[in-house]
């Protein structure tokens, strides 16, 4: 007798195996919604761990936590001197020399990290005046943890340029969950603190920053060989776009930088609540950001203009569409999820949110003059911001508090939005493209999917 047919078990096996295939597929869109798809993924962790040091710490406690936990990060994204752009630059045009690079770009990080560790032990006393010593100390003794992040940085390149976007994007989970794991572990031993819980954010990364380096170092080996060469090399890309790297890192933290000296701790915690609750809208550009500017490096300039206005559109959209929800929603979900006292950041929240989404194309944007060699208009870009919401934190903060800091940041944001189409038009002298999606955009992404699902099922 003949077994009945499975129709269910049929239908299912194309969609195992389509999904299958896209996970393993190393195409541009597969790998730009891999690492999007992982971004939500560490999105709800950051939340999560958000969440547990609000409810556990109060506003206060989870300002001195920030105070302690930025300090590395920051310093550490500060002397990169553009050594992980000038890598994903140098070889992707030069395949064949990936060691040399590689190897002197280690030894550049290094040579970094180590000379931001010694600066950020020498400040932190006087910008941290304000708070008590075992903080002040605390966050010098972080400072160890510098050269490793400058490291993080290059190893980071090196696996996009070679199209690792799996093994990156796993690293880039497993980080934050550890850090997930030891808040829990806090919690139920009943040992949560300022001191602990910033040990629990710092302390996973070290074993994975450092298995990391040692797996490029024994894959390409120390070749020393011709290293001034390479250095040279590097340096040349690198300066240019370290005002880039800078520039950007320094916009990133600028705000919570100002308001550790302008603010007390409750109201720094209130701020880096909205602060990590608004970067939800980033995943869309930060996601794309890590596949097209290798993807685009090297290609002719109509194409790098077409592709990343197209993509622009598409990720600024959905940017937009996502904060407009979140904004309505927030009265409601933020005293939920961090407890009634931070109720207050509601309102700089959604000043942050319109920020984030704007700067975030922007950045998109900016990923053309990246690949097509013109560094230092980005770095001018963000220079260009900072000379403006530099003295207006500081004039709005006293007078507005946390809705000052918002509305700063928000007119940064949008001059520098303004400067990078004014550059498309007269830098790159091309025409500029449309800045609102389209139903091309649309036809585009769906006859992409198309295309990518006729592809796999040959």
């Amino acid at each position: 007798m003949q077994q009945p047919v499975n129709l269910k078990i049929i239908r299912s096996k194309p969609l195992f195996t389509m999904i299958k295939s896209f996970y393993t597929s190393k195409s541009n869109m597969a790998s730009s919604v891999k690492t999007m798809f992982f971004s939500v993924l560490i999105l709800l962790i950051n939340m999560l761990t958000g969440i547990l040091t609000a409810r556990f710490l109060g506003p206060s406690g989870r300002g001195e936590q920030a105070a302690m936990v930025l300090w590395s990060q920051f310093l550490a994204f500060s002397f990169t001197f553009g050594i992980p752009s000038a890598i994903i630059y140098n070889v992707k045009k030069n395949m064949k020399d990936s060691a040399k690079l590689y190897t002197t770009a280690v030894m550049m990080g290094l040579t970094a990290g180590v000379l931001a560790l010694g600066i950020g032990i020498f400040i932190l006393p006087y910008w941290l005046r304000t708070y008590s010593d075992s903080v002040v100390l605390f966050s010098q003794w972080s400072m160890v943890l510098v050269p490793l992040i400058v490291l993080s940085q290059i190893n980071n390149a090196m696996m996009q340029v070679r199209g690792e976007y799996k093994l990156f994007n796993l690293l880039r989970f497993l980080i934050p969950l550890s850090t997930l794991v030891g808040l829990g572990l806090l919690i139920v031993t009943k040992t949560m603190s300022p001191y602990t819980s910033a040990i629990a954010y710092l302390a996973p990364a070290i074993p994975f920053y450092i298995w990391t380096t040692i797996r490029l170092l024994t894959q390409y080996r120390l070749e020393l060989k011709g290293a001034f060469q390479s250095f040279r090399t590097l340096i040349r890309y690198g300066i240019g776009s370290y005002g880039n790297d800078l520039m950007g890192n320094v916009s990133y933290y600028i705000d919570q930088i100002v308001i550790v000296g302008l603010l007390n701790p409750s109201e720094l915690g209130l701020y880096a609540v909205a602060v990590s609750l608004s970067r939800v809208v980033n995943i869309f550009s930060t996601s794309i950001i890590v596949v097209l500017f290798p993807k685009a490096s090297g290609l002719p300039k109509d194409q790098v203009v077409d592709m990343t206005f197209r993509v622009y559109r598409l990720s600024t959209c959905i940017a937009l569409l996502c904060s407009m929800i979140i904004m309505l929603v927030a009265p409601f979900v933020m005293p939920l999820l961090y407890g009634p006292d931070f109720k207050e950041a509601i309102s700089v929240f959604r000043m942050l949110l319109l920020e984030v989404s704007l700067s975030g194309g922007t950045m998109v944007l900016a990923q053309a003059f990246m690949a097509l060699g013109k560094p230092k208009i980005v770095t001018i870009l963000q220079g260009l911001g900072l000379l403006i919401v530099i003295p207006l934190l500081m004039v709005l903060i006293p007078k507005f508090g946390l809705l000052g800091a918002g509305m700063a940041i928000l007119s940064s944001g949008i001059l520098r939005f303004l400067f990078i189409l004014i550059n498309v038009k007269f830098t790159l002298k091309t025409k500029l493209p449309k800045l609102f999606i389209n139903k091309e955009d649309i036809r585009w992404l769906l006859r992409a999917v198309s295309a990518y699902k006729v592809k796999q099922s040959d």
